[in-house]
C-alpha cells in the first residue's frame, strides 16, 4: 500500500511539472523568451494570452524565424494574480531589455503582454 501511494504521488508530481504547474513567473518568462528565440511559436502561443497572443501571431505571420540570444537574467515583481518581469538578453553582441506582464489563468502563469524596453524616460506631463 505504501509503495502504491508513493508511485501515485511521484506520477502526480511529474505530471504537474510537465504541465507547467507550479512554474514561477521567472520560469515562464524565460521559457517564453527562449521559445521565441528557438522559432517555436507554437510553444510561445501556448504560454500567451491577450495582447501577447496577438504579438506571437505577428511572429507566426512573419515566419517565426530563429535567432541567437543569451538570456542573462529575469527578475519579477509578483502579486497574487499578476507579475511584471524584466528580461535582459544579449543578441549578437547587443544587450536588450524586455518587459513582460503576466497573469494567472486557471492557476498557471501566462504572458499577457511584452515589449522591448526602449530605455526612454520621458516626462509627458505638463510643467507647473
Amino acid at each position: 500500500m505504501k509503495l502504491r501511494t508513493l508511485l501515485v504521488g511521484a506520477v502526480a508530481g511529474l505530471l504537474l511539472t510537465a504541465c507547467g504547474g507550479g512554474s514561477s513567473p521567472e520560469d515562464v518568462t524565460r521559457s517564453f523568451a527562449q521559445a521565441l528565440a528557438d522559432g517555436d511559436c507554437t510553444k510561445a502561443m501556448e504560454m500567451a494570452v491577450d495582447a501577447a497572443k496577438e504579438s506571437v501571431q505577428g511572429s507566426v505571420d512573419a515566419g517565426c524565424e530563429k535567432y541567437d540570444t543569451d538570456i542573462k537574467s529575469v527578475t519579477c515583481e509578483t502579486s497574487e494574480e499578476t507579475a511584471t518581469c524584466t528580461c535582459e538578453e544579449s543578441r549578437t553582441g547587443m544587450d536588450m531589455t524586455f518587459n513582460y506582464d503576466l497573469k494567472k489563468v486557471d492557476g498557471e502563469w501566462k504572458i499577457s503582454n511584452y515589449q522591448k524596453d526602449l530605455g526612454m524616460d520621458m516626462d509627458l506631463g505638463e510643467e507647473e
